[in-house]
């Protein structure tokens, strides 16, 4: 592609700004971001920065920006909620595990793209394909303005992606999650996740004596934590299960809560010149902690694409044939491991718990090495 191609980025978030900064290793440097929150922030509590998707800001030149952010795994337990350990894994990749809070993230993204390709407020209406070769953008309150190439990075609630793709809303799963940090005082490099009987609790190093955690538990969707209150509601389910779990909720500023879903797979990620990234793609459970993950190696074998093919069309071909297979079985590994976190029934909790408990933990760790050893940087477009 022409390196002066005029470039339209829908979603100021972790895959829309990595987006930007694999385009600028590309050699594109005509783009704008369109994030339709009044500033660029991003919201949330922990994320998981698997080795994966790590080799992509290694190559791009972040890397080393990101280490005073995160807190690395050394140890990832899976246990009951007495605190029986049934399996252990020690990551070991020529790159870290690492888990950092999302808004450190997105603020070492952000101060890496200019300013002036920045435009906050700018909420998505709908687009349209000229013949002449232009794709017109019309925001709810703002200009409209005409790119060459639009890339919808806007999530699993996509604009983008309904006038691609249409598919209405995502698949409740029937679990909803919270999330927060608390201080403990607990080994730095500890992880851990937590199996109950329709309920789970995940803690992860963010740095320091911060962690990160989130908990599930089966029920309506978006369904109140009132009359009782969050932090009431928390503390009876998860309070008599093993430390540090009951001291999570007490010791977090903010819990945030919401609903978990995703999409089945499909392709179909482009329309002519526009074509789509990240959750607004590929939206997945984080039962792998691969979401973000998935982003970003797609940011980068997208920008490749559009590097190494002359016509458009075969870059977004190319750039879904490599990705969707790796993505699709992403949604599906993750789904299946949240229904196994999530059972209920006494005797199928019993028979997961000691079907993973003589399961090698050379074999778990093996089961993983797909997903983490994988190197996006490495793939031939």
């Amino acid at each position: 592609m022409n390196k002066e191609t005029k470039i339209g980025i829908i979603g100021g978030g972790i895959g829309g700004l990595t987006l930007a900064l694999t385009l600028e290793h590309f050699g594109f440097s005509n783009y704008r971001i369109f994030e339709q929150a009044p500033a660029f922030k991003e919201i949330g509590a922990a994320l998981s920065v698997w080795p994966n998707a790590l080799r992509v800001y290694r190559k791009i030149g972040v890397y080393e920006q990101l280490i005073p952010y995160w807190g690395e795994i050394e140890a990832a337990y899976i246990k009951t909620s007495s605190g029986r350990v049934l399996s252990q894994v020690k990551p070991q990749y020529d790159l870290p595990a690492v888990c950092m809070h999302r808004a450190d993230l997105h603020a070492v993204l952000l101060k890496n793209v200019p300013p002036d390709r920045l435009f906050p407020a700018h909420p998505l209406a709908e687009f349209r394909q000229e013949e002449k070769g232009a794709v017109v953008v019309n925001f709810e309150q703002q200009e409209q303005q005409t790119f060459d190439l639009l890339l919808g990075a806007d999530g699993i609630h996509s604009r983008v992606r309904q006038q691609i793709i249409g598919d209405g809303t995502p698949i409740y799963r029937g679990y909803n999650i919270w999330r927060g940090v608390a201080a403990l005082d607990v080994p730095q490099g500890y992880g851990s996740e937590t199996w109950g009987r329709g309920a789970r609790v995940g803690i992860v190093p963010i740095k320091g004596n911060s962690f990160g955690w989130w908990a599930t538990l089966n029920e309506q969707e978006a369904e109140s934590d009132e009359p009782e209150g969050t932090l009431r509601k928390l503390k009876r389910l998860f309070g008599g299960w093993h430390y540090p779990i009951p001291h999570l909720f007490d010791n977090s500023q903010n819990i945030i809560k919401n609903p978990l879903g995703d999409r089945l797979p499909r392709k179909g990620w482009s329309r002519g010149r526009v074509t789509l990234l990240g959750d607004a793609a590929h939206p997945t459970t984080p039962n792998l902690g691969q979401g973000a993950c998935m982003a970003i190696e797609g940011a980068y074998l997208l920008s490749h694409c559009l590097h190494h093919y002359s016509a458009y069309e075969q870059a977004f071909a190319q750039y879904e044939k490599l990705h969707y297979p790796r993505t699709k079985e992403v949604i599906e590994q993750s789904l299946l491991n949240g229904r196994m976190g999530q059972l209920e029934h006494p005797l199928l909790v019993a028979l997961r718990n000691g079907a993973v408990s003589l399961m090698p933990d050379k074999l778990s760790a093996k089961m993983l090495d797909k997903y983490f050893s994988y190197d996006v940087t490495a793939v031939e477009v």
